[in-house]
């Protein structure tokens, strides 16, 4: 049987709380995104007076008859509280927690379109991009006399040493959402990035080259003969296909700059289908050929397989894989390599 521990702890880290008699309890974990935790309790839960704003929450898991210790699944960062009262006269209160990677939401990337290595990169690896994007408006060191139109917000994070790794590329990202910037760099970058607990308070960005976890996709395997998948589904969509790029700079009319990129799976005539990029941020051939390639990748057509995972003894979750793992997935002689 998994069962499941909240721990309760103020915005300074002191455990205030232990809770496992909880109503309801749901969570997700994603690769490079905060996820959601939600939990339902009592109203007069002894708990809830515990609860406050940006206080962490822990969520642990564990299933001792298969062997798996009591181990730390989920850390959020309570930012939201509901109390009802049911038609059938109980009352409840109900919690939710983004993982502290949200605390990478809240800002902006705050330097005008152009700052050298602070909104425009030029022939930069990703993590450098991703390090400096964080550094610079998620720091003390964004300051006004750096150029970023506000001192940053102290968000207690820290960064560990930049290596310089991932695929090198052009990336431009003024007035733009921080977290928003950093996935994008992810997506085309060659790496995965999370944001972990060092200390109470202290959160440091961390970059993990191709993904973030392990890749075990020559040793976790699930198909409907190992019992361990269900409900799979497998679609192969042409519909709204697009396999050729006009990317617009910068100028107007006559004088704007325009490259055209073709796609991995564009041939003549049946599968050729344009749509037009505005990339007006970059100035760079080499920015516009990557914002075109990267859309292009968006909408290339590829085997979609889906499937619910099934805990067996050879295939556990927090035993066998983990967040960010690579997998495989076999479905109607299908073989795909998946992230969890």
């Amino acid at each position: 049987m998994i069962r499941y521990q909240l721990r309760i702890h103020n915005r300074a880290g002191v455990r205030k709380a232990i809770v496992v008699d909880f109503l309801q309890l749901a969570y997700v974990r994603e690769v490079n995104a905060p996820g959601m935790a939600e939990f339902v309790l009592r109203a007069d839960h002894a708990a809830i007076p515990y609860m406050e704003l940006d206080g962490i929450v822990e969520i642990w898991r564990s299933d001792l008859e298969q062997g798996v210790a009591w181990y730390l699944d989920f850390t959020g960062l309570f930012r939201y509280e509901e109390r009802r009262a049911n038609s059938d006269g109980r009352s409840t209160y109900t919690a939710r927690c983004p993982g502290i990677m949200h605390l990478l939401s809240r800002p902006v990337v705050a330097y005008k379109s152009g700052a050298a290595n602070r909104s425009t990169f030029t022939s930069a690896k990703a993590e450098t991009i991703a390090k400096t994007l964080v550094t610079y408006n998620a720091t003390t060191s964004g300051t006004t006399g750096d150029g970023r139109v506000r001192n940053a917000e102290n968000l207690g994070v820290t960064l560990e040493a930049d290596a310089a790794r991932g695929n090198s590329m052009d990336f431009a990202c003024a007035w733009q959402n921080l977290l928003s910037s950093l996935q994008k760099v992810a997506s085309i970058g060659g790496g995965d990035f999370d944001l972990e607990v060092s200390a109470p308070g202290q959160y440091e960005f961390t970059w993990y080259a191709g993904q973030l976890g392990t890749d075990r996709s020559a040793s976790v395997v699930f198909s409907l003969s190992y019992g361990n998948m269900a409900n799979p589904r497998l679609v192969r969509n042409w519909l709204d296909e697009r396999t050729v790029a006009i990317v617009g700079g910068q100028g107007q009319d006559s004088t704007r700059t325009l490259v055209t990129r073709t796609g991995a799976t564009y041939a003549a005539g049946y599968r050729a289908a344009e749509l037009f990029v505005s990339a007006v941020q970059y100035t760079t051939t080499a920015g516009l050929n990557g914002v075109g390639d990267a859309k292009l990748y968006e909408t290339e057509t590829r085997d979609e397989l889906t499937f619910d995972v099934l805990q067996v003894p050879q295939t556990l979750y927090g035993e066998h894989y983990f967040l960010g793992d690579l997998v495989t997935g076999v479905y109607e002689g299908v073989t795909a390599t998946k992230k969890i």
